[in-house]
């Protein structure tokens, strides 16, 4: 079994050598296994073990394994940290389960061990059973290649599990050649947990009506579940550090054309990760939630969304997916838009747009004026033609423009779509309007009547910035 373990850490890159271990014992076969199997590596590695215990408070078994393992680290001559709690307590309120608390407080207590001794690995007991367990318990509620792929070698490079390699039988035989003594956890029995009968029956079913070598092959499952997740993984990652959004954590825009191209499981495992960027709740965004948002692909809408959770939008603008956190004075309304506002103008002159936080200035200039050398951020108006006095304001219903070039006018809902301004964004862009009609959607286009001509006397320069 030592070489076995060997092996592991020598392929999982699980020790360095020279670190100190905070090794998680709970007095169990397990814990107690793999706190003899460091000891016995620690020279070979020249390893610190540090050993912790926490006591959930749950049985009345709890404070004798907490006086069981204070003593084997003592007996063993290693540094000992443990921690009571009361899980019940903590619990209520919740709504969560005991399972789900229990970890929670237990990678908590192993962190702040990790970090009071200055730590470089914490090592964990979990052996190949309790792989099989997890990628059947994970299998069963639907998870995809990241379920089952199950517990890691090595996490976050902090977390180690050297007994992943090694089964529950190989534990105990290593433990009585060893002649070292265990705590059992009654509750390792209770058909109350998913685990236990996962463990207890329908295990035991499947090697005996099916497949005797079941949990060979589920640890198979997991290394090839683990090695194709990882290469999907780096894949996706890499696509979106050429699109620079690899750690976007605000408003992340996708061009869909780019999205689309690549096979669907990269589409996936790009939405999943950008959603999951948005969150510290990623285990609440399934399946279910990464098809919805790219559903939107294939929308006929330009101004398609979905609401998911963890206060996540999508939306489709035209060829452009975004994905962004929702705000909580948006109330869940996706096209959050500006209040209406009305400014008059002064030539010359500017008007400070206080909802958009933008200015627009007005003068007189003198031609000739090279005007293709600006952007659509200015304007050049035939100030003979406008119709004083001049606003600026926000889209009406009924507005319309006569465009340039065009001898009748068009609603500026139909210019909008043309132009592939999402809906939510058309309050954000004013409208420069004198006592007849629109002249200018600012940034957008011009009116036909103010165009500069050859008759043109007076020019008036627009910029909006």
């Amino acid at each position: 079994m030592i070489r076995k373990i060997r092996e592991a850490i020598e392929k999982n890159h699980l020790l360095d050598g020279g670190e100190t271990v905070i090794v998680a014992v709970s007095g169990g076969p397990d814990s107690v296994a793999l706190l003899k199997v460091l000891e016995m590596l620690s020279s070979e590695y020249r390893l610190s073990l540090i050993v912790a215990h926490l006591n959930h408070g749950l049985r009345e078994e709890a404070p004798s394994e907490e006086q069981f393992v204070r003593k084997m680290a003592a007996d063993m001559g290693f540094v000992y940290e443990s921690k009571a709690l009361d899980i019940g307590s903590l619990r209520k309120g919740t709504g969560k389960c005991v399972e789900h608390i229990s970890r929670k407080v237990r990678y908590d207590f192993l962190s702040y061990v990790a970090n009071k001794h200055g730590a470089q690995k914490i090592a964990l007991g979990h052996n190949s059973n309790d792989q099989t367990e997890t990628v059947l318990m994970n299998f069963l509620r639907g998870s995809g290649p990241a379920g089952l792929k199950g517990m890691l070698p090595a996490r976050d490079s902090l977390y180690i599990r050297p007994l992943l390699c090694v089964t529950r039988k190989e534990i105990i035989s290593f433990l009585e050649s060893n002649a070292l003594q265990f705590v059992t956890d009654a509750s390792n029995t209770n058909p109350a947990y998913l685990r236990n009968r996962i463990r207890h029956a329908l295990i035991p079913e499947l090697k005996a009506r099916y497949n005797p070598r079941f949990e060979e092959s589920m640890t198979s499952l997991a290394e090839i579940m683990r090695l194709e997740d990882d290469y999907v993984k780096d894949v996706a990652a890499k696509i979106l550090s050429e699109w620079g959004v690899a750690g976007s954590h605000g408003e992340i825009n996708i061009t869909i054309p780019d999205l689309a191209k690549y096979h669907q499981a990269i589409q996936r495992r790009i939405m999943k990760h950008l959603l999951e960027t948005l969150t510290t709740h990623s285990k609440r965004i399934g399946h279910i939630h990464v098809k919805a948002a790219l559903d939107l692909l294939h929308s006929d809408r330009p101004g398609a969304y979905v609401n998911l959770p963890c206060d996540i939008d999508v939306r489709r603008e035209y060829n452009t997916l975004v994905v962004v956190k929702r705000k909580k004075s948006d109330e869940g309304i996706p096209d959050r838009r500006c209040d209406d506002f009305v400014y008059e103008v002064r030539l010359p002159g500017s008007v400070r747009i206080a909802e958009l936080g933008k200015t627009m200035t007005f003068e007189f200039t003198e031609r000739p004026i090279d005007m293709e050398s600006y952007g659509r951020g200015t304007a050049f108006m035939d100030y003979d033609r406008i119709a004083l006095p001049l606003v600026v304001r926000t889209v009406r219903p009924g507005d319309r423009i006569q465009l340039l070039g065009m001898k009748g006018t068009k609603k500026i809902k139909t210019v909008f779509i043309d132009e592939k301004i999402p809906s939510r964004r058309r309050k954000g862009i004013p409208f420069l309007v004198d006592q007849d009609a629109v002249l200018w959607i600012a940034g957008l286009r011009l009116s036909e009547r103010v165009k500069i001509t050859e008759k043109t006397r007076q020019v008036l320069k627009v910029e909006f910035v």
